[in-house]
């Protein structure tokens, strides 16, 4: 049996992960930053702990957990949002070292490129790999960046998540009387070109062991997200798209990354072409499409990180993965709540599950929608998500 801690385990990715290691047979602990989330309340965490905020707390949230593993046993620690990813990658070497265990993220160097919106971007434009025009954004320079990436175009932090901080300009005026205020809030941005989407976007997960393999993977086509402006999936379906799986391979191998990585791609609507917007270095809050299609990431994980063989998983497509609690929000707030299709209603069906819950755990889904209720009631929350 091994002890494994889920940092940031509040989201709904926890959910499935944590049933996974649980099944193996293993202990499975959480941090958690709140209780009345998703994550806290499914019944497959060994242990649940309500720690810091590592976003909002990033030195009470060290201090809490080099508490912890001084006090209990640890195997692998596994991040499940942005923050808690960069702060494992910049500390890995010390926390695997004082503590013996091992922590599923790359080195930093590593990690930085890929958590880098512009470092990115240079790696995929030096190797071809499709991806918007982006460049990084200079005073003085303003007006020569502009005519390289063209209008319109979306100013983006390096740095941020949640699309915090990214604004969409129409023409030089908005450029420079936008940039300054961004920069000043989140440092170093780029101006990317912008794509204009159809009604859904492209997820590759992708896993990328020691020995350089890639056998386990999952693609789906996200055809309802929320906010509606650009979010989080709570409608998708599993497919196959060759492509777009050998583009992200070889980010991954130019990276000479190893770990789980999850891909988000935009499809020009007018031109067709598939674009590479960044790399999520950690599982994503649809990670149950993985589980839904065959692949057991969890064993992945506990394979490559402890060197026992390599499960290949045969993927399935067309399965449907909603996230409930997001989907009623969708509903509520979409004009096409009525339109879409597979109907909105179609709650039942062999080849549906859910992100937030099943019959067997079925509190996430109730305490993630009151969660969800209680947001929105925050007038300010309300208007940062339904602006645009």
């Amino acid at each position: 049996m091994k002890h494994i801690l889920l940092i940031n385990a509040e989201g709904v990715q926890a959910i499935c992960l944590a049933r996974s290691l649980r099944k193996q047979g293993h202990r499975v602990v959480g941090f958690c930053n709140h209780k009345m989330t998703s994550g806290y309340a499914t019944r497959w965490l060994t242990e649940k702990h309500l720690s810091p905020d590592i976003t909002l707390h990033k030195e009470e949230a060290k201090a809490f957990l080099f508490a912890y593993l001084k006090e209990h046993k640890i195997d692998l620690i596994i991040p499940l949002a942005d923050d808690g990813a960069e702060f494992l990658s910049r500390n890995k070497e010390k926390i695997e070292s004082t503590f013996g265990l091992r922590c599923a993220i790359p080195s930093f160097d590593i990690f930085n490129v890929a958590n880098n919106k512009q470092l990115l971007m240079e790696l995929c434009e030096k190797y071809t790999i499709c991806h918007p025009k982006t460049r990084e954004l200079k005073d003085g320079e303003l007006k020569k960046i502009a005519e390289y990436v063209g209008f319109p175009a979306m100013i983006k932090p390096n740095f941020s998540q949640g699309a915090k901080g990214i604004m969409s300009v129409a023409n030089m005026q908005e450029l420079e009387e936008k940039f300054p205020c961004i920069h000043k809030q989140f440092g170093t941005c780029t101006l990317q070109q912008y794509v204009e989407q159809p009604d859904y976007y492209y997820n590759v997960m992708l896993y990328r062991d020691k020995k350089g393999n890639m056998d386990n993977y999952t693609i789906i086509k996200i055809r309802r997200y929320f906010p509606l402006k650009g979010g989080s999936s709570c409608y998708s379906e599993t497919v196959e798209h060759p492509f777009l799986l050998n583009q992200c391979k070889v980010v991954l191998e130019k990276l000479n990354w190893v770990g789980f990585a999850d891909f988000d791609i935009l499809e020009d609507k007018n031109s067709g072409e598939l674009k590479i917007i960044e790399i999520n270095p950690r599982v994503p809050s649809s990670f149950q499409a993985a589980f839904a299609a065959g692949v057991d990431f969890g064993k992945v994980f506990l394979a490559d990180e402890f060197d026992n063989p390599m499960p290949k998983f045969d993927y399935e497509v067309d399965k449907q993965v909603r996230w409930m609690g997001l989907d009623v929000m969708w509903f509520v707030f979409s004009k096409n709540r009525f339109k879409c299709k597979p109907s909105w209603f179609k709650f039942f069906s062999k080849n549906v599950s859910y992100q937030d819950g099943a019959w067997n755990d079925p509190l996430p889904m109730l305490v993630g929608m009151l969660a969800g209720v209680v947001k929105y009631m925050n007038p300010e929350f309300r208007k940062s998500k339904l602006k645009g």
